[in-house]
């Protein structure tokens, strides 16, 4: 007998969903546990070893916004499956991406309750109905053929043509028509940005709890034979989780159910679907409640490993290196071979493919502020403001790094990741592009808002006491130069951090597959080698092996990346590159090891190794690094070696481009020749500094 709609989930699908999000939970918690106590271990390790950072020269715009403040609402056409028409409802959009629709405005601003809602994270957008339907058979390849030419006339029979599909593995789909183009647009473009803030919820979090969390998700993962990030690791943690039970929970799912559902093949098709969205709602709610007694257990363990790690740390510590140095001198030499081998001839079209949509989307960033700025600028000269309706004139400034639309050329070039690796991601398994094109899109954004708020708090901080209209502009002239070389020293660091990051996701699951029945089948060897004492696991072997392992990819990745610097393609200003890679301070901590820096040659010894890192650990964003100048004052530009170096290189970059073509400045605004000068050398794109990256 056939299954219908009305009998989909019974009490007994309900108890075998439960148990699914039971077993995963089981088998995380060693897991979790294993990981957050080499995090702990980590985070001790860098309080009392800490290792020089970088500071960012932007401020950090730690500023939160009004999550219940509107950013879009309007009506738009909403298809309803249940009764095969298009209606017209009222969406709202709020400063936090939750999206919700009534029935109408009225309904809204009357308190009402929304017809549905939605949470954006795990969403991917689609703009036609042929991209739809090739999603559809590919996540559900059962269903083809039939039920599509009856879909497929409904959405084409859409008033508009303007069509917008959002589409999740597990959650409804969302099918909108909008009224013009540029609405289609706009509303597009903020679903991307929601989509892409909820995704990468975790990764912005800076907490060695996070990372031990997503470290343990990687090892669950490893220990079925799945290497790499991928979209399973996109949202919240009860998300993260609900993925992996409906990732091992499908494929029984369909070979079972599938053949049960009866009707017509468009009707077996929906109540598939439908099916599959209940199933993930139950398996979020008891994942969650699940996660919440994990979080919990957590806390004890904190407790514990207090107690437990700091007294001893020392012999831990001294524990650890001794592993370190046993297993690099068995294991060393293989690995390194297998990165020879596998990994070196494929590192420069992997940072050729890394690095230039990552540069363009920088460039086009700094054009971006730059171009609103001189507009502030012009308002301030034209309209004879003085400092009483300046900060009324700049605050448009505050909004910009949201503005979707505007910043949606930016997120556009680095999008082209996709295509810049696509013939290195399948020769390495990788399904991880959008998680970096998401990630490298946060970096801009964060840049931008740096750039905003350090430009505000220095026109606040220097803002003449006469109040002239002359003094105000030269002060926002003066403002603009300083604040876009401050863009340019971040620009490099983050942008190289990105590059080295993304090779890293790229290669390193790869070689763990690789020396996996090489390697760990010797590893229980070295169990002896631990402390006696160290009877809770502390120090473990198979995390240490994986810190020797992403140290030797890492340090083949450095040597490339500096090898990179000195080609024709980058080598408009060898000298400051040159300068700059051996004098680089190290950009991370042990509590964000993916930004850690292999030194260019082998280490003498293992205690010269960075500290221990988790392979997958979350990738810290260029705001994780303000927190070592959160306390300082702002510095003049000029100030150091490293800005002596960034000014040659804008020197360099004059005369460079003087060679090449003219520079396109526009210089009526400004009042002196000084001020000439330093403009000229910010208005450019500053195509050698970004370079710099490399």
């Amino acid at each position: 007998m056939g299954l219908n709609y009305s009998t989909q989930l019974d009490h007994r699908m309900h108890d075998y969903l439960k148990g699914r999000a039971d077993v995963l939970l089981y088998d995380m918690r060693p897991h979790c546990r294993r990981q957050r106590t080499a995090g702990f271990l980590n985070q001790v390790w860098n309080e009392v070893e800490p290792r020089p950072s970088q500071a960012p020269q932007l401020l950090n715009n730690k500023e939160l916004r009004d999550n219940q403040q509107a950013i879009a609402e309007g009506y738009l056409l909403q298809h309803l499956e249940n009764r095969r028409k298009w209606k017209e409802r009222y969406f709202v959009l709020t400063t936090c991406y939750h999206l919700e629709y009534f029935e109408t405005k009225e309904a809204e601003q009357r308190g009402l309750k929304p017809e549905g809602s939605v949470l954006l994270s795990g969403y991917v957008l689609l703009n036609s109905v042929m991209e739809y339907r090739d999603v559809l058979h590919r996540s559900w390849p059962h269903f083809n053929g039939i039920a599509d030419t009856c879909w497929e006339e409904q959405y084409m029979n859409c008033p508009t043509g303007q069509l917008l599909f959002l589409w999740h593995p597990y959650r409804q789909h969302l099918l909108l028509s909008f009224h013009t183009t540029d609405d289609h647009h706009i509303w597009s473009t903020l679903f991307a940005d929601g989509i892409r803030h909820l995704n990468t919820v975790l990764f912005r979090r800076d907490s060695f709890e996070v990372r031990a969390f997503l470290e343990a998700v990687r090892a669950y993962r490893q220990q079925r034979g799945q290497y790499g990030i991928c979209d399973l690791y996109l949202g919240s943690e009860t998300e993260i989780l609900s993925n992996l039970v409906m990732e091992d929970l499908c494929p029984v799912l369909e070979s079972q159910l599938i053949p049960q559902i009866r009707g017509p093949e468009a009707k077996r098709k929906q109540t598939w679907l439908k099916m599959i969205r209940e199933m993930y709602a139950v398996v979020e709610t008891h994942v969650s409640e699940g996660f919440q007694a994990l979080l919990r257990e957590n806390e004890e363990q904190n407790l514990q490993l207090e107690k437990r790690i700091r007294p001893d740390f020392n012999q831990f510590l001294t524990s650890k290196k001794q592993l370190l140095e046993k297993i690099q001198a068995s294991l060393g030499e293989q690995i390194r071979c297998c990165c020879e081998e596998q990994v070196r001839p494929h590192l420069r079209l992997a940072l050729d493919g890394a690095a230039d949509p990552m540069i363009a989307g920088l460039q086009e960033t700094r054009k971006l502020f730059s171009e609103e700025v001189s507009r502030v600028i012009s308002m301030v000269k034209s309209g004879g403001h003085g400092s009483s309706s300046l900060a009324e004139v700049c605050s448009q400034l505050q909004a910009l790094p949201y503005q979707s639309v505007q910043m949606y050329h930016c997120y556009e070039k680095v999008e082209k990741l996709e295509q810049s690796l696509s013939e290195l991601a399948p020769k390495f398994s990788f399904a991880g592009v959008r998680f970096l094109t998401q990630r490298a899109q946060n970096i801009i954004q964060q840049l931008l808002e740096d750039a905003v708020y350090t430009f505000q708090h220095l026109l606040v901080s220097t803002q003449p006491a006469t109040g002239l209209s002359a003094e105000i502009s030269q002060l926002l002239d003066n403002t603009r130069v300083r604040v876009l070389k401050k863009f340019d020293s971040d620009s490099i660091a983050a942008g190289r951090q990105f590059i080295r990051d993304s090779l890293l996701e790229l290669f390193l699951p790869y070689v763990l597959k690789t020396l996996e029945p090489v390697c760990k089948p010797g590893l229980p060897m070295y169990e002896a080698c631990l402390c006696a004492e160290d009877d809770d696991g502390v120090i473990r072997v198979e995390s240490t092996y994986n810190e020797l392992v992403l140290h030797i990819v890492t340090e083949e990745i450095n040597k490339a990346m500096k090898e990179t610097s000195t080609q024709p393609r980058y080598s408009l200003y060898n000298a400051s590159m040159s300068c700059l890679w051996d004098n680089e301070p190290q950009l991370g901590n042990a509590e964000s090891p993916r930004i850690l820096l292999a030194e260019a040659t082998h280490p003498t010894s293992p205690a010269d190794l960075p500290e221990p890192a988790s392979v997958i650990g979350p990738l810290t964003e260029h705001k994780d690094q303000a927190e070592a100048s959160e306390n300082s004052e702002v510095s003049e530009v000029d100030d150091g070696r490293q800005w002596q170096c960034l000014q040659e290189d804008w020197d360099s970059a004059i005369q460079g481009s003087g060679q090449n073509g003219s520079i396109k400045v526009n210089i009526s605004q400004l009042d002196n020749e000084g001020l000439k000068k330093a403009t000229t050398q910010s208005d450019e794109p500053d195509l050698g500094l970004v370079k710099e990256i490399m």
